[in-house]
């Protein structure tokens, strides 16, 4: 099978290559690390360059990318940014996943071209409390009554809640059904009386806020679900591949900076007479890297070529994850080991991505959940 991108994603690659050279300098990734700040100028050039509509349909105002198409730009973001494509990811395209797929004509031609223009921002609330790797066992309730959805529970883990102006929030509206029925997605505006967020401080990822959210007697109207009552559990299972790729080409792409930061390094440095990239040991570790990043790329784009032609890839999608974050894992401690006391500087890029990276073995799946869904596929 040809992996290899097209001439257009080649040339959409460089474009974008070329703008987050401009707009988005290694100083910029530093301050916003730093200063725990949400890259909204970055944003705002990814808007007016019509960044965010690449994965929503053209009718909606978007440019209709594949998940090809979208995983080499995360993956390139990502060299870049790795905080900045987390955030694409999250804010940007599990809306336009779940809206283009399972939202109403009406809410797909409101919603998605402000989300194309960069007028709107979402986050997506799944985790709670008592409810992580089981995550159908929520216990968040929303009830109807007359025409509106009364909510009250409390959720965790929600990345970008603060910067959202809308919420997708996954609620239980059948008590009595199997765990994975009876459960809801809603539109959830943020400013949504009884609605209260607290930003939690966390290792990395730190442009990207994190935070638990309250709900409290939340009143939003009968009209506000996205799909079908109870039936928003296949929502979920439906975008899971496209999930899976997507944080796959993130991965890809933090890991691959990583490997070209500790490559620059070891030829510079000095010690007993040679640069370290001429000690065996060292060339070792970067050879580790580069054959698992490869790996691990081969694998991700194995695995949007399936989303693309519409084949199911459960199994596909979760080696690519499950691989890829690995990979970023050990890419950002061996880089960590070749710099020395070096990397251990905060005013060296490889601390980030240690940081950064322990977050992609548990977000969208840990790696023992991604070996049991593997499992599970394979004894089928």
């Amino acid at each position: 099978m040809d992996f290899d991108l097209s001439e257009q994603q080649l040339a959409t690659r460089e474009a974008l290559r070329n703008f987050l050279k401009r707009e988005c300098p290694i100083e910029y990734v530093r301050e916003c690390d730093e200063a725990e700040r949400f890259p909204y100028e970055l944003y705002a050039k990814l808007a007016e360059q019509g960044w965010l509509g690449l994965p929503i349909a053209e009718e909606y105002g978007g440019a209709g990318g594949s998940c090809t198409d979208l995983a080499a730009f995360l993956e390139e973001f990502a060299a870049h940014f790795e905080a900045g494509a987390n955030i694409f990811y999250t804010t940007v395209v599990i809306a336009t996943d779940a809206i283009g797929h399972f939202g109403s004509e009406e809410q797909k031609r409101d919603l998605l071209p402000k989300l194309a223009r960069g007028e709107i921002r979402f986050a997506f609330s799944l985790s709670e409390p008592n409810s992580g790797s089981d995550a159908a066992s929520l216990r968040t309730r929303a009830v109807l009554e007359g025409d509106e959805w009364v909510i009250n529970g409390q959720k965790m883990f929600c990345s970008c809640a603060q910067v959202a102006d809308y919420i997708l929030l996954m609620a239980r509206t059948d008590i009595d059904a199997p765990k994975h029925d009876g459960i809801t997605m809603f539109l959830l505006p943020k400013d949504t009386p009884g609605v209260e967020i607290r930003k939690l401080k966390k290792l990395g990822l730190k442009p990207m806020d994190l935070n638990e959210i309250f709900l409290t007697d939340v009143r939003i109207p009968k009209g506000n679900v996205i799909g079908q009552v109870n039936k928003g559990w296949r929502n979920v299972l439906k975008t899971l591949d496209y999930e899976r790729c997507c944080l796959s080409a993130v991965n890809v792409g933090a890991a691959q900076s990583c490997l070209d930061k500790a490559l620059n390094y070891t030829k510079e440095r000095q010690q007993f007479g040679q640069a370290i990239s001429q000690f065996q040991l060292t060339r070792a570790k970067l050879a580790d890297m580069e054959m698992e990043i490869d790996a691990s790329r081969l694998l991700l784009y194995r695995s949007a070529n399936l989303v693309d032609r519409g084949i199911p890839n459960n199994k596909e999608s979760a080696v690519a994850n499950l691989a890829s974050s690995e990979t970023y894992v050990r890419a950002a401690l061996n880089g960590m080991r070749m710099m020395g006391g070096w990397g251990y500087l905060m005013e060296y890029d490889m601390q980030r991505h240690y940081r950064d990276s322990k977050l992609s073995e548990i977000g969208g799946g840990t790696s023992e959940i991604l070996r049991v869904v593997i499992s599970r596929e394979m004894l089928k």
